[in-house]
């Protein structure tokens, strides 16, 4: 039985009406209880029809696999266990759980467990075939352009997986783990594995628990909207501006974004996630809060959100093509946005292999200049060789020889065996150095040891230094790019990273001086939801503060900044940040650069959250975490650009940084931390 009656959906929604009325009457029924439960998501018609298939036979469906043989899909022919899941290759989400399906069918094709995907839409057959190819699949696939088997088994949205017992009844709905927790927010490592023990479950005879969990991705998109000519609020007079303005520089074609919101086709076939994603802020990505205004801010006032929103409640009307803006041009993704080109391009000696599992692998590359003299750095400009994988890089100049001997010692050029592994230029570096340098053993160029030269996020890859001011590179230095890399769920390789710079020939009038104030904690207990550290820096000269970034890792929560004038007790707030991100560290420009004057103090305050509640949370249970570089360990800091009129002069900021890295290290071996 695949169907019932309006009854029976009336019947389910009443019951779980009554489960949301007692879930909230909990916290008053008694005086022990004192959590909340969290808001329950509204259910949608889809997914109570959805619903209604679990523990119920499945009737099978006559398909044909993508090399032509037809198969009964539901009909076990002999397995003890079926798992169908939907798949869409423009879905990165989907794309991710590949190697995971791959991984289960290795484990239980051998206990007669089978494992299908159907691929809605996307791809027409030949591609499809091409892409079984390409992720290295090894299980059944299905081509379901017209949406057949979606509809057969009432798919909301892809990856979902079906369990089905030999008795050919629905035993489980949902989603493969528990890794995404929403579509932007990705966990280090699933701490739920639903589908494997849903199937462990049906193997063993048992009661599935839990028999439905909610799958996190893409929408299965069943039918085009009906387009509306007129409105109160159009596409044309009213939303394509505001996605000219926010959105486009990311969603044209051939650049990050995993679709383009050029037309109005575009933004209908989006229409919905739109709506969501802008409602709950997630984009445009921006997570400050408060502080000084800021040059690089692309996020959406509250009225142009309550427009975009009633635009889509209201049907996407199409609106008079008259109305419509000016369209946007924009720069090849491989071109240098430069009248002049560059002086010096630095480009990856040779392809990066990336794996198609793992976590995000952090490669850092180092170019030695072989300069004899000064260097002037105007501006330089990152261009990702492969924007599927390549997530954000950073440039530095190293003074000191460091980083060139690490690269020496750590590097891994070919792979070490035949399988999946992650080999080419540089070494694995984690979202630090990959090692913590000795401040003692330099030997050069003590006085500017490095700083930071670039810094790339998808929409923007520039950075030019203010007017007359100039990073100066010190002689015998060499250049380091740092490229973190996210997978797609098949190898991938990186053959054209690279980074362009533009010196200038004459001594400058001003020169950039970074800066670093540090948090003061060593340890973050274990279950602390709200530990607080802070720290400040005592400015040493008269300059102009125009560029800052923030740096946390899986606990961060808040960050915020304040300037304190020199004999002043008044303190401004510079940046606030409530809802830090890991997976989106922005530079901040400030909109007008700041005078500090020599004495006066930046201070800063952490909140990190080391508690269960924290689904970032690496460690599950918590436990103490230790300052560190690797992504398990916690940092805490601000790093400032600034501009005066004199050269570096041995500012020790990074270096005494590093030294509270090396001892930090010795405390978590003492305390067993390793």
């Amino acid at each position: 039985m695949d169907a019932c009656g309006p009854n029976e959906v009336i019947m389910i929604r009443a019951r779980l009406g009554l489960l949301l009325l007692i879930l909230f009457l909990l916290p008053t029924l008694s005086r022990a209880v004192v959590w909340q439960q969290p808001p329950q998501p509204e259910f949608t018609e889809d997914e109570v029809a959805l619903l209604l298939k679990l523990n119920k036979e499945i009737k099978p469906i006559e398909v044909a696999n993508i090399e032509g043989t037809k198969r009964y899909l539901a009909n076990l022919a002999g397995h003890k266990a079926l798992v169908v899941v939907f798949l869409d290759f423009r879905c990165p989400i989907s794309n991710r759980m590949i190697p995971v399906l791959n991984d289960l069918t290795a484990r239980y094709t051998g206990l007669d467990v089978a494992i299908s995907g159907v691929v809605c839409g996307g791809v027409t057959l030949d591609e499809l075939v091409s892409k079984k190819k390409e992720y290295r699949i090894q299980f059944e696939l299905f081509h379901d352009p017209n949406l057949v088997i979606a509809n057969h088994f009432r798919a909301t949205i892809t990856p979902q997986a079906f369990v089905i017992d030999k008795q050919k009844v629905i035993r489980y709905i949902g989603a493969i783990n528990d890794q995404y927790t929403d579509r932007t927010t990705r966990l280090a490592a699933p701490t739920m594995t639903y589908l494997e023990g849903s199937l462990d479950q049906v193997l063993s005879g048992r009661p599935v628990d839990p028999a439905n969990t909610r799958a996190v991705g893409c929408p299965i998109v069943r039918a085009n909207k009906p387009v509306l000519e007129t409105g109160v609020v159009t596409f044309h007079k009213h939303v394509e501006p505001l996605l000219q303005k926010h959105c486009q520089r990311c969603h044209h074609p051939d650049d990050v974004a995993p679709f383009s919101l050029l037309t109005f086709e575009d933004a209908v076939n989006w229409a919905d996630d739109i709506k969501e994603f802008v409602g709950s802020r997630r984009m445009p990505p921006w997570h400050i809060t408060g502080g000084v205004p800021l040059r690089n801010d692309p996020s959406l006032k509250p009225e142009e959100i309550a427009t975009i929103t009633k635009w889509v409640d209201e049907g996407c009307p199409k609106g008079d093509s008259k109305d419509a803006p000016k369209p946007l041009a924009f720069r090849s993704g491989q071109e240098w946005d430069d009248a002049n080109p560059p002086d010096l391009v630095l480009k990856l000696p040779e392809a990066f292999h990336l794996a198609a599992r793992g976590e995000d692998h952090y490669r850092t590359v180092v170019f030695p200049l072989g300069n004899h003299e000064e260097k002037y750095v105007r501006k330089t400009q990152f261009i990702p060789g492969n924007k599927k994988v390549v997530h954000h890089s950073l440039a530095f100049y190293d003074g000191t020889g460091m980083v060139l001997e690490a690269q020496k010692r750590l590097g891994k050029s070919k792979p070490f065996g035949t399988g999946d592994e992650d080999y080419g230029p540089g070494y694995e570096s984690g979202m630090g150095l990959g090692f913590v340098p000795n401040p003692g053993a330099l030997q050069k160029n003590r006085n500017n040891a490095g700083a930071l030269l670039n810094a790339w996020v998808p929409g923007a890859g520039t950075l030019e230094n203010p007017a007359g001011a100039r990073n100066l590179i010190p002689p015998d230095a060499s250049i380091l790019m740092q490229i973190h890399y996210h997978r797609t769920g098949k190898p991938e390789v990186d053959e054209g990273s690279r980074l362009a710079v533009w010196f200038d020939r004459e001594k400058p009038k001003k020169y950039v001086i970074p800066f670093l104030a540090d948090t003061t904690f060593r340890i973050i207990p274990k279950g602390a939801d709200k530990f607080r550290s802070a720290g400040s820096k005592v400015i040493p000269s008269d300059c102009q503060l125009w560029l800052v970034g923030v740096h946390m890792h899986m606990l961060g929560k808040e960050f915020r900044v304040w300037h304190q004038p020199k004999d002043s007790t008044e303190r401004k707030l510079l940046l606030e940040l409530k809802n830090w991100d890991f997976n989106w560290q922005t530079r901040y420009f400030l909109k007008e650069p700041i005078a500090m004057e020599k004495g006066s103090t930046i201070h800063v305050e952490a909140i990190f959250d080391n508690s269960s509640k924290n689904p970032n949370n690496p460690f599950s249970p918590p436990r103490t975490v230790f300052l560190g570089e690797d992504t398990t360990d916690e940092m805490a800091f601000l790093a400032m650009s600034t501009f005066r009129d004199t050269p570096p002069d041995g500012s020790r900021d990074f270096l005494d940084y590093f030294l509270k890295l090396m001892e930090a290290e010795s405390l978590k071996k003492l305390m067993g931390g390793r």
